[in-house]
């Protein structure tokens, strides 16, 4: 008698404007600046823990590889290492990457003389965040050249506020040694790509490369070549850039209940018989620690057979008005008129107009919040029937 909720829609969108990042109390956030120091090896797995502000851990997997490498030296230090080779202006400890690969790298979506770095996080996450330090140029040594791709989703890089980051400024502005794709000139790169473009310090932020990925993923993969020989170059010589970390959020956690009891207290309607009525209320509550993006949550309800839709006030003289009674709880969230679609086709379409009184023809209803479904919160939606 409680009927079938067909569907909760949620859509997280890493294109639209309303997309809604998760707090810093909720956001994991794993930083190699908190790691002893130490040398690593490629071809190998490592496990860390990432916390958030709540206290809360989850554990994650780096894996990192390497083809080519002649050599695993860079600037005296045996790579992959834990130090502070390559820091950023920041100067805070960070994983280096490199050597000396024994050519330079034909095609960085390839695996050979590639460096590869992968996150692999223990569920799906969301707004994976990391900066790359000193992406850069020498001429017969390297011409840093990076793909970031995710099991889902498109990239998206930046350089640091001041260097290209800012409203308006320039892909690659003065200051800048990174190059982001699409490029063609002076060298030639895809969307997921960035390439050094002049010569930055080990300790300065020119040769930054913030990336973000704000779909949904389950694990992010970092390649690490030298780019072909250009005008002028002869030679393949030694290379690093470093890594802080990584910070993520975790999806919204949804969950749905639908319930009915009797509209009456008391005398025979009391009791869901024909000729009573019912209150219908769907509980919805986020218990993940993200928010879900703006008017993403879409309820869709198949009636039962055996009752009737009421479109008048749900609860007669009581507070409520009209025939939806919503409980915004700390959701964020309202339910206007817009937001409320029925269907007199079994849900095939939502352009059917309900009446203000018992309406036979309604057969499902679909029910759109506006705005942002904050993490951590919880929403009630109530509406009435008539059994047959």
């Amino acid at each position: 008698m409680i009927g079938r909720l067909i569907a909760l829609i949620l859509l997280l969108s890493g294109a639209s404007a309303a997309r809604a990042d998760c707090d810093a109390a909720n956001r994991y956030v794993f930083s190699f600046a908190n790691q002893s120091a130490a040398t690593l090896t490629y071809g190998t797995s490592y496990s860390y823990t990432a916390r958030n502000g709540n206290g809360a851990t989850q554990t994650m997997t780096m894996a990192l590889t390497q083809n080519g490498l002649a050599s695993t030296v860079a600037g005296g230090v045996t790579l992959p290492a834990i130090g502070t080779l390559v820091t950023g202006a920041n100067g805070a400890q960070s994983l280096t990457l490199g050597g000396v690969f024994s050519g330079r790298t034909a095609s960085i979506a390839g695996t050979t003389r590639v460096v590869t770095l992968t996150y692999t996080f223990a569920e799906p996450v969301r707004d994976v965040s990391f900066t790359l330090y000193d992406v850069d140029f020498g001429a017969n040594q390297f011409r840093e050249w990076i793909q970031v791709t995710g099991s889902a989703g498109t990239v998206a890089m930046s350089s640091p506020p001041g260097n290209g980051n800012g409203a308006g400024a320039a892909r690659t502005a003065t200051g800048s040694t990174v190059a982001f794709g699409t490029l063609s000139t002076p060298i030639s790169l895809t969307v997921s790509q960035a390439a050094g473009t002049a010569a930055s310090g080990n300790n300065s932020d020119e040769g930054n490369v913030d990336v973000t990925f704000a779909v949904p993923v389950t694990s992010v993969t970092l390649r690490y070549g030298n780019y072909p020989l250009t005008t002028g170059e002869t030679a393949t010589g030694q290379q690093a850039i470093g890594i802080g970390g990584v910070s993520y959020c975790p999806l919204p956690r949804i969950t749905v209940t639908k319930t009915s009891t009797p509209y009456q207290t008391s005398g025979t309607n009391r009791f869901a018989i024909p000729g009573a009525d019912v209150i219908y209320t769907f509980a919805v509550a986020n218990t993940g620690g993200s928010p879900v993006d703006a008017s993403a949550v879409v309820l869709t309800d198949v009636l039962p057979s055996n009752v009737t839709f009421y479109g008048g006030d749900v609860d007669d003289a009581g507070p409520a008005i009209g025939a939806f009674e919503f409980t915004p709880g700390s959701s964020g969230l309202t339910l206007p008129t817009s937001g409320i679609g029925y269907s007199n086709d079994g849900g095939a379409s939502y352009a059917y107009q309900a009446t203000t009184t018992y309406d036979a023809n309604v057969r499902a209803i679909r029910l759109n919040p506006i705005g942002s479904f904050a993490a951590n919160s919880s929403f009630t939606i109530r509406f009435r029937a008539r059994v047959n």
